[in-house]
């Protein structure tokens, strides 16, 4: 697979950039990161106390997560070129850089001067000045490596929907021809059933393209379900690891986006698809199946069981959970194995009894110390 190889470089390189700016950033902010962006964790000998890992570590590691992530989604979006979609796209690409670039540049000004109007002191301000001006570009990376994947997905996700699209006009087409056949046949009164017998073999037809255009909706959500599954998986990370220090009250608000915004994405992208084709297509087929039914006239029992069977099939896979069953294949599998894993991990935490506040070595933890 050139593209996955050529798309693996890419993120490779963004990842080793990002890496280098981030631990760059920290570097020159010598302590003032310390109390902000530190892991607490128990200290070795004294449980009284905590010890730190300091901030760099832990970015590090959600950022290696998320590198490892862009990949995965890489290898799930076959049909889709990451550097192919820069190079064609390059010009709206840079410019979304640059609009990052501005965004980030404005946040870190108003945080500096917020430290100058705290009354903070000259060499904390300026440390915290040139921390910035490189962290900024480390955010533009790690911006541009969540970005990748949404592109992937997108991209991907399109490619898909307009590969069932077409097969859903092939579909509609086979099973017009198959009724106009059964009409268009010698009367059954006649003693014939040719024509309904030639209708249900291109009714065999049509439905091994629906299995195909079945396979194609798979392939669609398949990405979307892996990449719910890694979003749950990295909050599973933060909140029962030690890197949840590093978001402090956020976590809950974290928790609650990666584990429901995966699922609304996913509900509202498979309703759209539901309801504006999927429905649609098979109830087409359904009316076209329905106007030629065997009449008993062609004494045919096992053509009236084929077509009776065709008839529930259809009605079975038209409703919502004959839909939900059909897109949710091994991604939607592991999908749910995380929520699942989530969901028990939350009750076993929620027993715990509340950990008894511990005092932190405070001479460590000045963000004034210089």
């Amino acid at each position: 697979m050139p593209s996955l190889a050529a798309d693996a470089l890419l993120i490779a390189f963004v990842y080793a950039v990002a890496f280098a700016l981030l631990r760059a950033s920290y570097q020159r902010s010598g302590r003032v990161w310390v109390l902000r962006h530190c892991i607490v964790v128990p200290h070795a000998r004294r449980p009284s106390q905590r010890a730190y890992v300091e901030g760099w570590v832990g970015e590090a590691v959600i950022l290696t997560i998320a590198a490892a992530a862009s990949l995965i989604i890489a290898y799930f979006t076959p049909d889709i070129s990451l550097v192919g979609i820069l190079a064609r796209w390059w010009w709206q690409a840079l410019l979304a850089t640059l609009l990052v670039v501005l965004v980030v540049h404005i946040y870190s000004t108003t945080v500096t001067r917020a430290a100058v109007k705290e009354g903070r002191k000259p060499v904390y301000c300026k440390r915290l000045q040139a921390a910035y001006a490189t962290y900024n570009f480390y955010s533009v990376c790690l911006f541009g490596v969540g970005a990748m994947v949404l592109l992937m997905l997108a991209a991907q996700y399109l490619s898909d929907g307009a590969s069932f699209r077409a097969e859903a006009r092939v579909i509609s087409d086979i099973f017009v021809l198959a009724r106009e056949t059964a009409v268009s046949g010698p009367s059954p009164t006649a003693g014939s059933g040719d024509g309904y017998v030639g209708a249900m073999i291109l009714a065999e037809s049509g439905f091994g393209h629906i299995a195909l255009a079945a396979k194609l909706l798979q392939s669609q959500f398949n990405p979307l379900f892996v990449f719910a599954g890694l979003l749950i998986g990295i909050n599973m990370l933060i909140n029962f690891t030690s890197l949840k220090h590093m978001f402090m009250g956020e976590a809950v608000v974290m928790t609650a986006v990666f584990t429901y915004g995966p699922l609304a994405i996913i509900g509202a992208f498979a309703l759209a698809v539901y309801m504006g084709s999927y429905e649609t297509l098979l109830q087409g087929v359904l009316d076209n199946v329905q106007a030629f039914t065997p009449p008993p006239a062609t004494d045919d029992w096992e053509l009236a069981q084929r077509h009776a069977e065709m008839v529930s099939e259809l009605a079975n896979s038209m409703n919502l959970f004959g839909f939900i069953r059909m897109i949710a294949g091994e991604g939607g599998g592991f999908a749910i194995l995380a929520w699942g894993v989530q969901f028990a991990l939350d009750k076993i935490s929620d027993k715990k009894e509340a950990a008894v506040p511990l005092r932190l070595p405070n001479a460590r933890f000045r963000p004034n110390a210089g």
